[in-house]
């Protein structure tokens, strides 16, 4: 029975070819139970991560129709053991391969008893349970095969990937190259819902940071789709405190006249006297008014606030167009930031635009889709929270590595000792306890680095920061 055609035999436990009961660990690593098991007492172990993993499991057993038991017990932590309950109730709670015959998964959930022990990390326990159950059973049939199950990368039009739900970030130096980056948050992880009648991907708590967009002379590249002329037309529904005809509101309207008072002179004003005020806000809201009519503001709040020797302008929107109307806000926002910048008296930082409700409508998710494919392009960036040199002492067997801040700056030293357990995990635990590393890509960078370094000094050879890993033997060569 052990030689019966098995998926991922590597990672499964063998113990009695002759044993009907095969021992599902879940999260809980294989050996800390099994080693303490008789092995005459089990056919097979192996854990169970996600639901995905009960494809796998399915075809194994459908593949050796001697096993009639299946234990499950240890740690559940992504719910697969619960969801593997469900399927032996007959519940549809897990997507199996389509390639499964339903008549075969049938026969599988009448013949072959889950023992329920989910939690149960006690081999003894464990042992005991499985010393009850008769082991002298028929085979329920010969074994089947099915042909492997086809993945295809998921329509990112179609559905919604998963995420924290909690806040999404996108930076650019530039307006254009940051609207990419919104486009991308909203289509990738967006929640598909119908509101208004109208069809949206939404995601919530959206935040743009805009560093480097000169006010004076817009960056407008070809495949945006406003061009100079609808910005300047739109510059004055956020600068201009006048009422325009045909627009129920405009925000500059709200920041200048609404409530009787110009809050951007008021900022103004505020940051002359005070460059650390923290109250040198505009508020576009009325409560009075907007919690009824039919049309109120989309932008509700900005806030100007010196920080390093810069201010950096803040704007809450409720709820924001990604694709119509995001660039134009920002442009405009931009463009504010300026004038209260200059009338301060103080250089500008970044704008930043949290937006509450980050939406795309149905039509133009296409639209959005082939902007961010055509124009979205990696790139090298340097990582905010700094830079990390990576050294290798020989003599003591320790990787060496020391944070620089962007300028150069020293900040911390971090080493450890590659005969102790775990050196490259414990090294990087260390520095994103230290949060010392703001980009995925620094990440993963520092993650390559980082066991080339460790390889390096196992096999004795010199280490070079950014150089690959050549390993020489006689006759050739690898890298």
């Amino acid at each position: 029975m052990q030689n019966s055609p098995m998926l991922y035999k590597e990672l499964i436990h063998f113990g009695n070819p002759r044993s009907q009961v095969g021992i599902i660990t879940l999260w809980t690593i294989c050996d800390i139970i099994t080693k303490k098991i008789d092995p005459k007492l089990f056919h097979s172990a192996g854990q169970l991560y996600t639901k995905n993993g009960i494809n796998y499991l399915v075809r194994n057993l459908l593949a050796n129709k001697n096993i009639r038991y299946i234990v499950i017990c240890g740690q559940d932590r992504a719910g697969a053991g619960q969801d593997l309950k469900k399927l032996w109730k007959n519940k549809d709670s897990v997507i199996l391969d389509k390639e499964i015959k339903k008549s075969s998964l049938k026969n599988l959930i009448t013949n072959v008893k889950l023992i329920n022990l989910i939690g149960e990390e006690n081999p003894e326990v464990i042992a005991k349970e499985i010393i009850k159950l008769d082991q002298n059973l028929k085979s329920y049939g010969p074994g089947e095969i099915f042909p492997a199950g086809k993945n295809k990368d998921l329509n990112e039009l179609e559905c919604s990937w998963p995420s924290d739900n909690s806040i999404y970030k996108a930076k650019g130096d530039t307006i254009a190259i940051t609207w990419l980056k919104t486009l991308k948050n909203v289509i990738k992880f967006g929640d598909i819902k119908t509101t208004d009648a109208m069809k949206i991907k939404e995601i919530c708590n959206l935040c743009a940071v805009i560093s480097s967009e000169d006010p004076d002379n817009f960056y407008i590249p070809k495949w945006l789709p406003i061009d100079k002329k609808k910005i300047e037309n739109y510059l004055p529904q956020i600068l201009d405190g006048k009422k325009i005809p045909g627009l129920h509101y405009t925000y500059g309207e709200r920041l200048q006249k609404h409530f009787k008072i110009n809050q951007v002179e008021k900022i103004i004003e505020r940051l002359k006297k005070d460059k650390n005020a923290r109250e040198a806000i505009g508020v576009l809201f009325d409560p009075k008014v907007d919690f009824s009519a039919e049309h109120r503001p989309c932008i509700v709040l900005v806030q100007a606030l010196r920080n390093h020797g810069a201010l950096n302008f803040t704007a809450f929107v409720r709820s924001h167009d990604i694709f119509g109307g995001w660039p134009l806000n920002a442009f405009g926002l931009r463009k504010l930031q300026k004038i209260i910048a200059d009338s301060s008296g103080i250089k500008m930082g970044s704008l930043t635009i949290i937006s509450g409700s980050a939406h795309i409508y149905d039509f133009n998710w296409q639209a959005a889709l082939d902007i961010i494919k055509a124009n979205l392009c990696p790139g090298f960036e340097n990582d905010p929270y700094g830079f990390f040199r990576i050294e290798t002492d020989k003599k003591t067997q320790t990787i060496i590595i020391s944070h620089y801040s962007p300028e150069g700056n020293f900040l911390k030293k971090y080493s450890e000792k590659i005969n102790s357990k775990n050196a490259v995990k414990n090294l990087v635990k260390k520095i994103d306890e230290d949060l010392a590393v703001s980009l995925v890509i620094h990440g993963l960078y520092l993650g390559i680095e980082l066991t080339k370094a460790e390889a390096c000094l196992k096999l004795g050879i010199n280490y070079i920061q950014d150089k690959p890993l050549i390993i020489k033997s006689p006759g050739k060569s690898t890298i």
